[in-house]
């Protein structure tokens, strides 16, 4: 039986998690960090198994845009890091950045529902958030002149990247915002497919008295 892409990119998607989470598992000596981290694995997990679904064809052609301007964002931060080190040192550059590709996305995306644009900046503003973090916990500590924030004194002197966790803080926010407003409209829409029941005739809860005689 012949695999199709999306079996491919789940199974890859699958084998990057694995790799994560023996990665992981390794940090047993630092329980913070790796509670953490097993949470961005969940998320992970998640965000693999719905864009590998069949279903959710429509919506990521949808959202699209919205990812691929978070990771130009990323990207682009990651080169002026590399370029200038001093901008990694703190967070008002990382955090500006995922402030500005939101309402970018936003203006940039269609004319249609307020709602969609509202989700669409969010997407991109969270996932550039996550991406950056990403950057500064694992790829630029590999990176030559660079250390993490907790790395031991070193000698000569070396760029010590800030602290990660505005950067995770504001993904987490912007995420969970996303999900409610993403489950607030799920209900909204059952409310509003569920059978109206015909005036007149009473509800499965209320009781109907008759008058005798």
């Amino acid at each position: 039986m012949a695999v199709t892409i999306r079996v491919s990119a789940r199974i890859a998607g699958l084998a990057v998690l694995a790799a994560e989470a023996a990665a992981v598992a390794t940090q047993a000596h630092r329980p913070l960090p790796q509670a953490v981290w097993t949470v961005l694995i969940v998320l992970q997990l998640a965000a693999v198994l719905w864009a590998t679904d069949r279903r959710s064809a429509p919506t990521l052609r949808m959202v699209a845009p919205a990812a691929l301007a978070a990771v130009t964002t990323a990207a682009m931060w990651t080169a002026l890091a590399l370029s200038v080190p001093v901008v990694a040192t703190g967070d008002a550059t990382a955090l500006g950045a995922t402030a500005v590709v939101g309402p970018v996305v936003a203006a940039l995306s269609p004319r249609g529902d307020r709602r969609r644009r509202v989700r669409l900046a969010l997407v991109a503003s969270a996932g550039a958030a996550l991406l950056v973090f990403l950057a500064i916990s694992w790829i630029l500590p590999t990176v030559p002149g660079f250390v993490s924030d907790n790395h031991p004194p070193t000698y000569p002197d070396v760029t010590r990247l800030v602290d990660p966790i505005g950067e995770l803080a504001t993904f987490v926010l912007l995420a969970a915002a996303l999900g409610v407003d993403v489950l607030r409209t799920w209900f909204r829409d059952r409310r509003r497919a569920a059978p109206h029941r015909t005036e007149g005739e009473p509800a499965f809860n209320e009781m109907v008295v008759e008058r005798a005689g």
